[in-house]
Formats: C-alpha cells, structure tokens, sequence
C-alpha cells in the first residue's frame, strides 16, 4: 500500500468572494491492486479526527479491506477545533477581551483577591485556575488555518470535488463509477452536500448522525459552536465568521437563500438533483431517535424526500435499548459509532453500479431561491466547479399573466 499527499487550489468563494490563501491538502491511501474497486472519501465530524495516527490507520484499514483508493481532504474550515486535525494545521484560541474582563469582575464581586500584576490575558487566566473550583465561561473564537471561516460546508463539499477531479487526472487507476463517501456528522452533511452539487458522481453515501441543513449555532457567532473546558474554566466558541444576520442586503448577510443551498433536504432543489442525475446514488443513514443535535425529524424527512424521488435509501433510527457497546456505543448524536465499523456495516449492502462522473458529464444544476439563483457547471476541461450565485429578475405583470393563464 502506499500513501499520497498533495495540494490542490481550494474552490473560490463564490458568495463572498474572499481570496482562499490555504491550498487544499489531499491524503491518499492507495491498495497495492493494480486497479482499485473505487475510492471513498472518509470526512470525520466538525473539527477532524483527534489523531492523525487514527486517520492514516482508518484510511489504510478501508484501503486494504475492501481494496478502495481511501482519501481524506482538508476542505474549508475541516480544520475548525484545537488539539484536532493535527495533520492539517493547528487552530488558535482568540479571547474576546470584554468577556475575559467579565470573568475577572465575577472573581472579584465573589472576593477573589487580585494578587498578582496582570499585564497580559495569559496573568488573568493564571489567577482564574487558582481559583477553582470556582468556574467561568469566557468568550471565545476558534481561528482555523490561514484565517479560514465558517462557510458551513458549501466550500468544503466543492473542495472535496474538486480533489475528485484531481484524483481522477493523476496516475491512479480506480473504477470512477464506484465513488463513494462515508462520514459522521458534519462530515456525513458534507457528503449529502457533494452529492447534491454532483448528482452523478457518487455511487453511495453512507452517514451516521448526519444533519441536514444549515445549524444556525455555527454561524451566528454567538458563541454555542462549541464548548472547551480547561480545568475550571470553559470556553464558549464561536468560529470565525464572514457572515451575518442584521444587514440584509448586504453579500454577507445570511438569508433564506443562503440557507437553502446548504439544505440536503430541500425538496426543491432536490427535484432538480434528480432531473440531472443519470444514475441515482444509494444512502445508508443511521441516526438516533433521541439526538439533540441533528433533529431525527428532519433526518426522516430527508429520507422521505430521497424515496420519493426514487434514490435507494434506508434510515435506521437507533433507541436506547439498540446500544450495544460494539457498534452502537450509546444513544446521543454520533452513538459512538467508528468510521471503520460504519462502513464495515453499509458497504455490502451498495450494490456497484455504472456511471459516469459530473465532470465528465458536463452536468449543469440551477438552484432557486427567494431572490438569487445558484448555477453551479461542471467543465470537463477543469478541475474546479464554475460556480454563480445572481439576483433573480423579477417576473413582470406581463409574464405574470402569461403564466396565469
């Protein structure tokens, strides 16, 4: 077996239009088979797995197993949480000052006493640890790499197609008709988003616990992303952000519009993902019944709405008494379920299946929304999407009627 590290140029941000300074880096574990059965992007949850170690073993573990070119992609903001993702960059902690000040008046008001000189954040956090077991909550941002953002997966999801197009222009010989991907949480999510924007490139996705639409803790800067503790004290976070709620009009404001292209479920777009796909992937999703995270509702909508358009799906929706300890290892958001035993449990169930990538298809998708039109065009020629998002003209009085009648 052996081991492929590149760099690729990561997607523009075609909303926001912000320059991407970070290249995209792409992990390969390639089986020794002259020619490999497909490829799976394995996409851990939010943050990225905790060790690279762990990453690498999963990688080779479906490598060799099922005899798979295995990849992870640092997609945009993948890298978002500290002490995770070591293989792609460290994520720095930036204290909101006013905050750090307000957990500094609590220790006083609860007659903490100021016995050191405080000159820098680093002398008031030293007081506050030795005051435990008193706690405080301080404001905080996470900065990923590069002065990378929230984007909530759009980016991430195009990045992860466009190292698909590089995978497929390099000297590795796999079957481009049985492209798959696996992952938990965020990353199932991103998954559903690929094949949203790819309708024909995958075969099967496979998702534990994954949410279906646009979490709005994660891009609101209100500091709910995440919570970190450090002894006695506890880190509220928030990841750095480019968009938001107040301005509307504004490129960077968050509406429906934005919201909507980020829903794996939205039954409207999902109607045009079916009316481009030429062979319909396959969805193995398990989720939890009690998970406070990614509403089961939605999840079963999501189902609903794939069915309906005719894909191959199932849905096991996990209770308490199903926690096994093996597979299942409890019954909150994630069930404690590996990647390698995910994949282990679906793979054999997804039946190969020929077809050809977007990309080689050409494949064009509009996606409508109140007040812009998404287009995202896949070029045989390129190894990025040519991606649009433009103000819908309005419908005339004239067009109106003619519609009407």
């Amino acid at each position: 077996m052996t081991s492929h590290r590149f760099e690729i140029e990561g997607q523009p941000d075609f909303e926001l239009r912000t320059e991407r300074k970070k290249p995209v880096a792409v992990i390969a574990e390639v089986p020794d088979a002259d020619m490999a059965d497909g490829l799976v992007f394995i996409i851990p949850g939010m943050g990225g797995e905790k060790d690279a170690d762990y990453s690498a073993m999963l990688r080779r573990y479906i490598a060799a197993k099922y005899n798979l070119v295995a990849v992870s992609v640092d997609g945009h903001c993948n890298t978002c949480r500290p002490a995770r993702s070591t293989e792609f960059g460290d994520v720095g902690l930036e204290l909101e000052g006013d905050s750090l000040l307000d957990a500094l008046s609590r220790y006083v008001i609860a007659g903490g006493q100021i016995d050191r000189k405080l000159e820098t954040h680093a002398d008031i956090l030293g007081m506050l640890r030795a005051a435990a077991p008193m706690q405080f909550a301080i404001k905080t941002v996470l900065n990923p790499p590069d002065n990378q953002y929230q984007n909530f997966g759009l980016l991430s999801a195009m990045d992860h197609l466009c190292a698909l197009n590089a995978l497929c222009d390099s000297d590795l010989r796999f079957d481009t008709s049985n492209v798959l991907c696996v992952g938990s949480s965020h990353g199932g999510y991103i998954a559903h988003m690929m094949h949203k924007l790819a309708p024909n490139s995958f075969n099967g996705i496979i998702d534990a616990s994954a949410y279906t639409e646009t979490a709005t803790a994660f891009i609101d800067g209100g500091w709910k992303e995440a919570n970190i503790t450090d002894g006695n004290l506890i880190y509220t976070c928030s990841t750095r952000q480019q968009w938001q709620f107040s301005r509307p009009g504004s490129p960077s404001f968050f509406g429906p519009d934005r919201a909507l292209i980020r829903d794996t479920a939205y039954d409207v777009h999902m109607a045009a993902v079916t009316h481009a796909a030429e062979r319909k992937c396959q969805f193995r999703m398990i989720h939890s019944a009690e998970d406070d995270v990614s509403c089961p509702a939605l999840k079963q909508r999501q189902a609903d709405v794939l069915s309906t358009f005719g894909f191959d799906v199932t849905l096991h929706l996990v209770g308490p008494d199903e926690v096994d300890g093996k597979f299942i290892k409890s019954a909150d958001h994630g069930m404690g379920i590996a990647l390698n035993l995910l994949f282990d449990r679906y793979y054999p169930t997804i039946e190969r299946r020929e077809g050809v990538i977007d990309r080689e298809l050409e494949t064009a998708l509009t996606f409508d929304g109140p007040k812009f039109s998404y287009r995202i065009d896949h070029r045989s020629s390129e190894a990025q999407l040519t991606a649009a998002c433009e103000l819908r003209s309005p419908i005339s009085k004239h067009s109106e009627k003619r519609l009407a009648s």
